[in-house]
């Protein structure tokens, strides 16, 4: 707890003191189940950007810290009246885990948890192990999955590789087509997470997913702050790299009109800007509160992980399911300003005209060493531009009695230059 006390949070200025922040319920758990990986990613913000507490954690989470842990969740629920949570597998990688521990722990849960407490249960893995028995085993436990895949080889295997500096793609690729063969899994695929690699052409990846078969893709900003950017970007510069990326597969998705191909992160951003609200908003846009944590395989309770990359024990909370209670965590002041969403944005945030739809970005992209969080995102003009677009995207194609109806110009253009530049993050 020393730790998290010495770390500028930055909300001081804006009179956040803890009580003051909400207490949101949680009702998602990501389980690390393994805490190490068969990859080294380049840009992993578990093991490449700075943290190192992997380290000191047990490769493979015990029964012992499972059996805690889902009794830890029954009597959290119990006491809040939640009657169904969402528990994710996560890693590292979470299928170095193996099968007899997920047969274990699904098991588990189900006994614990039925039938007041309704588990659903989803990992995010990043494929190279996926075999039959795998698919066979996930769909009889009827555990939802994502894969993890950046996109063609060339473009996938200039980040994604193995310890040996060996590229992933040919492994994931055998995975999805097994995957895609086997319709009994066809509910449980939830689709790629995609890491933006500025060097590739966006629509490229566009068109290798959809001729692979593909129809569910997440974009993600590369993870990066103030103090450790992300790459192409630089703290206070004009540049707009990621919106122009984005902004090129946006048009090619949206010119195509295909509702059976998803991309998350537009969909996102449309319903939010036509005020779908809270229905669309996730930790990363729209600043909807979140009621996440993170239990480690030594059962620590944690915020998001993601927050890894601000520092070396950064997510540190001092909980553990071996000794404490669920709601114990409401205690770490971290956890709080993560559950706040647009609650514990910064003063120039809540002045913008768009933070409505950015919700100030994610977590994560807003911190610096010197004022906390109390910034906006490091993305802020890549978000702004970006939002701007798709919206007069969108306008364009309404008729124009439902535009004059709703008082919206489908020329907007304007409006992005005269933005307040103040509100954006200009660093010297």
């Amino acid at each position: 707890m020393d730790r998290m006390r010495a770390v500028p949070l930055g909300l001081a200025a804006e009179g956040f003191a803890d009580g003051g922040l909400p207490v949101v319920p949680i009702q998602t758990f990501i389980f690390k189940v393994a805490s190490r990986c068969n990859l080294n990613c380049t840009y992993c913000y578990i093991y490449n950007k700075g943290d190192l507490s992997y380290l000191g954690q047990p490769k493979v989470m015990s029964t012992f810290v499972v059996n805690a842990a889902i009794t830890a969740i029954r009597e959290y629920c119990s006491g809040r009246g939640i009657k169904q949570v969402q528990v994710i597998f996560h890693g590292g990688e979470p299928l170095l885990a193996g099968k007899s521990f997920f047969r274990s722990f699904v098991a588990r849960a189900n006994q614990q948890l039925l039938p007041d407490i309704r588990p659903v249960f989803s990992m995010q893995t990043n494929g190279t192990l996926l075999d039959q028995e795998w698919l066979d085993l996930l769909r009889d436990l009827d555990i939802e999955f994502g894969i993890s895949l950046d996109g063609p080889e060339r473009v996938n295997d200039a980040n994604r590789v193995d310890h040996r500096g060996i590229g992933s793609y040919n492994r994931v690729r055998r995975a999805i087509d097994l995957i895609l063969a086997d319709t009994r899994v066809d509910s449980l695929f939830g689709g790629l997470l995609t890491v933006i690699h500025l060097d590739a052409d966006p629509i490229e990846v566009y068109h290798h997913y959809r001729e692979i078969g593909i129809r569910s893709v997440d974009f993600l900003l590369p993870d990066g702050h103030y103090d450790n950017p992300p790459p192409h970007l630089s703290p206070g510069g004009m540049d707009t790299h990621y919106a122009d990326w984005l902004i090129r597969l946006f048009d090619a998705w949206f010119l195509d009109d295909d509702p059976t191909f998803r991309i998350r992160t537009f969909e996102n951003v449309l319903d939010l800007i036509f005020g779908a609200g809270p229905v669309s908003s996730t930790d990363a846009i729209g600043g909807g509160r979140s009621g996440i944590i993170v239990i480690e395989s030594d059962g620590s309770i944690e915020p998001v992980d993601v927050l890894k990359i601000c520092g070396d024990g950064f997510t540190k909370t001092g909980f553990n399911v071996l000794t404490s209670h669920i709601e114990d965590v409401y205690r770490s002041h971290l956890v709080r300003i993560y559950q706040a969403g647009r609650s514990a944005l910064c003063d120039k945030c809540r002045k913008c005209p768009i933070q409505s739809v950015c919700g100030g970005g994610y977590l994560p992209h807003r911190y610096s060493s010197d004022s906390g969080f109390d910034n906006p995102s490091i993305y802020c003009r890549d978000l702004t531009k970006l939002i701007y677009h798709i919206r007069e995207k969108a306008v364009e194609v309404l008729p124009e009695a439902l535009q004059r109806k709703l008082n919206i110009s489908p020329s907007i253009s304007a409006d992005l230059q005269q933005l307040d530049n103040s509100l954006l993050p200009v660093r010297q």
